[in-house]
């Protein structure tokens, strides 16, 4: 019990950090997150739509991020660079996975090669559904999961504590054997309710907790089938519903 404890205490104060901290769930406040999503832009190579008044409306994309300010590649318009100019505010708007990614910067000076440095922004516009589900904290130790890591005798269990319709987080005990890219198979997760989900996962994170007694391994859902992916969904939804209740 001295397990479900810590996990119970650690997720409690997590979460009321996080619900301080987004207030707004279509806006990213917290300059990590920030830094995060406009790297992911960038690697991702996502044009952007630069808009610097209300009848202009050119084509870009992300250079670089640094800490305090980011890269913007040069406009083709030759008229347009001409007003890139330091001090210029400027509206990006892009997409990322369908979902708007939009900000404000300004300009701060322009590179010898002539991209444009500009200051980090404050929020991002990122409307979006939850993207996980927490599992309620004082039913935590009902939501059990078990699985074998594939071609081994390496057994794994611990309880959920997180979960999406692309994967979940799970905490097990801090000497379980378990690395990146290893699939667990076969597992299962048990619901409160009585039902099982049966999928094989891939593990895609590992967090160390040595101080409180757990890892947390996050994984991937992996030839999931219609009838338990029905399970999940179903679970999701009505957790949801109950918790837009409260």
């Amino acid at each position: 019990m001295r397990f479900i404890s810590s996990l119970k205490s650690l997720l409690a104060s997590e979460e009321e950090q996080h619900h301080t901290q987004n207030s707004n769930p279509h806006f990213i406040t917290q300059p990590a997150r920030i830094k995060h999503m406009l790297q992911l832009l960038m690697e991702s190579h996502v044009q952007v739509s630069v808009v610097f008044d209300e009848q202009s409306d050119h084509t870009s994309m992300l250079l670089d991020i640094s800490t305090n300010e980011i890269t913007l590649d040069q406009l083709n318009s030759r008229a347009a660079h001409h007003k890139m100019q330091p001090g210029q505010i400027i509206q990006i708007n892009a997409k990322h996975h369908s979902v708007p990614l939009n900000f404000s910067s300004t300009i701060t000076a322009i590179s010898k090669n002539g991209d444009y440095l500009c200051s980090m922004p404050e929020k991002i516009y990122h409307p979006q559904k939850r993207a996980f589900f927490r599992i309620p904290l004082e039913n935590i130790e009902k939501y059990k999961f078990s699985g074998a890591i594939q071609f081994s005798e390496n057994l794994v269990s611990g309880y959920l504590y997180d979960v999406s319709f692309g994967g979940i987080s799970v905490a097990v005990y801090s000497n379980t054997y378990i690395k990146k890219g290893d699939i667990l198979s076969p597992a299962s997760i048990k619901l409160k309710n009585g039902s099982t989900i049966h999928s094989d996962f891939t593990v895609c994170s590992i967090r160390k907790s040595p101080q409180e007694g757990f890892s947390r391994i996050g994984c991937e859902f992996l030839n999931l089938q219609a009838d338990d992916k029905r399970i999940l969904h179903k679970f999701i939804t009505e957790s949801d519903r109950e918790r837009a209740k409260k």
